[in-house]
């Protein structure tokens, strides 16, 4: 079996238009490449989420909230991290992919290179942001050929070849539905009697009832801090594009047998949605108990850095796209300078109309974040491809799995710190039990990332912040057992972060 490099960097002209006076004029992108021939199957390779941070991290994304570290970033993977946004946040990402396929007798290395997202988030209210993006959201690119001996016909050498993809322009809201809880429990009226020296007949406490009080009034601040933190989002999706894909069947072998060729346009449109949800509670304080205190016998002391426990969850639910998908089939032969002749038409239909069913998914994850230096976060999601169809036609794709482990590590966040301590150092591994299963054989994936983000340009006083982050996965897909192909790629990302305080009227010129 041989492989070629295939080209399918498709220019996708895009005007994404803001609120608030702000408008991203006409954008030209590049739908994200791939060489894979798994590709063909299904919508094609379908892309990660989340940017320039959740990448070298596993691909860590679902509890990951925009203030994780001083500098904010966008998680278009899950919509309610939006609601935390405090800052103007714009990101443009480039991704490299270094492939090397192998069968049990040939290998073969491709590289691509493509725009991977191009996004901006801001804040609308404290407690509502917004994000607007184009993105990927799956990709075509293969070049396959095959050679088979035919009783009674032959040598056939089977050329497979797909292109094209799917594109997403989303525009997403994330709200804190309870946001002000506490600040509304600290204008009560039964804050002010609890907080109060006194009763209501002014008669004075004891200093029992007074540490009692103090007490019921941490526990109600922490309930209404935490039920305060609930973020919930969604994205509004356009995806768009369209798919190409040929088979060719050549008899080189046979002088009185001409060669067929059959191709399918398929063209993608329609609307899809994805919903998140985040909460977070902060520890900055541990309990101890003071024997030798009879008024306040359980004490607390502050830690010398706060930690963020974050939790989140999201879930899209199973869409059907309008599809429309031409036909062409002929058969044909070479001249003797190698062009083709066609001989005979097989079929020629064009703009028949269909849907495909784009399965539900959910996820879930989880975020530990001490202070601003550490961070640790996994993923775990799933996606329902069992019930995937085109034109009412199932290609007995199963239901895949990602578990995703990350970390990040910034060793002094100070702005007077030096340049490499106030660095974002990041690691991550995750797994894919992939939605593939050919000849029997379940099709896995594994990799390891690790990445750096460059701080740039700090300014404290305008509040004016960007980064550039960097990140390099090394992993493989599939396996050569049962004749298969065995993927070993490096993929890298450059995104930029610019992160600044626009709407807001200077109080000094």
């Amino acid at each position: 079996m041989n492989f070629c490099k295939l080209s399918n960097l498709n220019s996708i002209p895009s005007k994404i238009l803001l609120l608030l006076t702000l408008c991203i004029a006409s954008t030209s992108a590049k739908a994200q490449t791939t060489s894979s021939p798994y590709s063909r199957y299904g919508i094609g390779d379908v892309g990660g989420k989340g940017f320039g941070q959740g990448f070298p991290m596993g691909g860590t994304y679902i509890a990951l909230q925009n203030d994780t570290t001083q500098m904010f970033f966008i998680n278009n993977g899950n919509p309610a991290s939006y609601s935390n946004m405090r800052l103007v946040t714009a990101e443009l990402g480039a991704n490299y992919n270094r492939l090397t396929l192998q069968d049990a007798v040939d290998k073969k290395t491709v590289n691509n290179a493509s725009l991977s997202h191009i996004a901006l988030a801001f804040q609308l209210k404290k407690w509502w942001g917004a994000s607007v993006g184009l993105v990927p959201f799956s990709s075509v690119g293969y070049k396959i050929s095959d050679e088979q001996e035919i009783t009674n016909v032959g040598t056939v050498k089977f050329l497979y070849e797909g292109t094209g993809g799917i594109n997403q322009v989303y525009f997403g809201n994330g709200i804190k539905p309870l946001y002000g809880l506490p600040r509304n429990y600290q204008l009560s009226k039964k804050y002010r009697a609890l907080k109060s020296l006194k009763h209501e007949d002014n008669t004075p406490k004891t200093c029992k009832e007074l540490f009692e009080d103090s007490q019921k009034i941490r526990k109600t601040l922490n309930r209404k801090r935490f039920m305060q933190s609930l973020s919930l989002g969604a994205n509004a999706s356009y995806l768009f594009g369209n798919m190409e894909n040929t088979r060719r069947s050549i008899f080189p072998s046979t002088l009185y047998a001409f060669n067929t060729r059959t191709g399918t346009n398929t063209r993608v449109d329609g609307l899809y949605f994805d919903y998140g949800m985040q909460m977070s509670y902060i520890v900055d304080s541990v309990k101890y108990k003071d024997d030798k205190d009879s008024c306040r016998p359980v004490k607390y002391r502050d830690l010398k850095d706060n930690v963020k426990i974050m939790f989140g969850a999201t879930f899209s639910s199973q869409t059907n796209m309008e599809a429309t998908i031409d036909s062409l089939s002929y058969s044909y032969f070479n001249n003797s300078v190698g062009y083709e002749i066609v001989k005979d038409t097989i079929e020629n239909t064009k703009g028949n109309k269909g849907q495909i069913t784009i399965p539900m998914s959910f996820g879930f994850g989880v975020a530990i974040k001490k202070g601003d230096k550490f961070l640790l976060a996994a993923d775990v999601a799933i996606q329902n491809w069992s019930n995937y169809s085109a034109f009412g036609q199932t290609q007995g794709l199963k239901n895949s799995l990602r578990a995703s482990l990350g970390a990040q590590f910034i060793p002094d966040s100070k702005p007077n710190a030096t340049y490499f301590k106030r660095a974002h150092y990041r690691l991550g591994v995750r797994y894919m039990q992939t939605a593939l299963e050919l000849k029997a054989t379940p099709l896995n994936e594994y990799a390891g990332s690790f990445g750096i983000g460059f701080p740039v340009g700090r300014s404290y006083i305008l509040q004016s912040f960007s980064m550039v982050n960097i990140g390099v996965e090394v992993g493989q897909r599939g396996t050569l057992t049962n004749g298969l192909i065995k993927e070993n790629f490096i993929k890298g990302s450059v995104s930029f972060t610019i992160n600044d305080r626009w709407f807001q009227k200077p109080k000094f010129d």
